[in-house]
């Protein structure tokens, strides 16, 4: 069983990077100003992820094109069994959009097209289970507004516990072990990052048109600052949890 290494004051922490417009942005940033160090992993570039996790504190798998059910691609492959073993063994995980949903694949969840494709500024609720989760518990009863970039969705494993959903779209953040957590949604970004990704997606572009494209730039005035304080006091939350 996974235990936090206790005899060093920084502790180390594995990103998985998908994408390169897809960083870990605002979650590196706390995870640094916290005195911690990163490592990357480019699954996509073939960079095999490590099999000796003990000197890791946590992983953070985030965002990406792919898709969990590409079995086409040998890294997706390996980075599902990668996950599973990593669930088993306990090793804290934050999972961002594509990492939620490969975390939830590799705990057996199903993945399947969205019924909503939620590309912008979406308002997520907490469910029954959140007031008492130690990363939720501060989520407004009347829900937060965060930035959803996905057309694919996933169930509930049965060994996962949800704790943010929409009712169109259920599945929006989970927990599995302890600090084991899977979130639809993207509350690392910031403007610029929401402008690249804008501009990189044709089929987004499309979907949206020029008058959603221009709603979700001045949403993002309204809702960016609010998402990324939560999500800044959420990544400080899950640290809270290694020690």
């Amino acid at each position: 069983m996974w235990m936090a290494p206790s005899y060093l004051p920084a502790m180390h922490f594995l990103i998985i990077q998908h994408l390169d417009i897809e960083p870990p942005a605002l979650i590196a940033d706390v995870l640094r100003d916290a005195g911690h160090e990163l490592r990357y992993a480019h699954p996509r570039e073939g960079e095999a992820l490590p099999q000796n996790t003990h000197d890791l504190a946590g992983v953070v798998i985030m965002g990406g094109p792919q898709s969990a059910n590409d079995n086409h691609l040998p890294y997706i492959q390996a980075e599902l069994e990668w996950i599973e073993q990593r669930i088993r063994e306990g090793l804290p995980m934050l999972g961002i959009c594509l990492g939620a949903q490969l975390m939830a694949k590799a705990a057996g969840a199903v993945i399947s097209a969205s019924p909503s494709r939620e590309l912008g500024w979406c308002r997520v609720f907490p469910a029954s289970n959140a007031a008492s989760d130690p990363l939720f518990s501060s989520m407004p009863d009347d829900g937060l507004t965060v930035f959803q970039w996905h057309g694919e969705t996933f169930s509930i494993p049965d060994t996962a516990t949800l704790i943010a959903t929409h009712p169109n779209v259920p599945a929006q953040a989970f927990r599995l072990g302890r600090a084991q957590y899977g979130m639809q949604f993207h509350f690392e970004v910031d403007a610029p990052l929401i402008h690249q990704w804008i501009e990189a997606g044709v089929s987004e572009q499309a979907h949206l048109g020029i008058e959603g494209i221009d709603r979700l730039h001045e949403q993002t005035q309204l809702h960016l600052h609010a998402m990324r304080e939560h999500g800044r006091q959420t990544v400080l939350n899950w640290l809270s949890l290694l020690h």
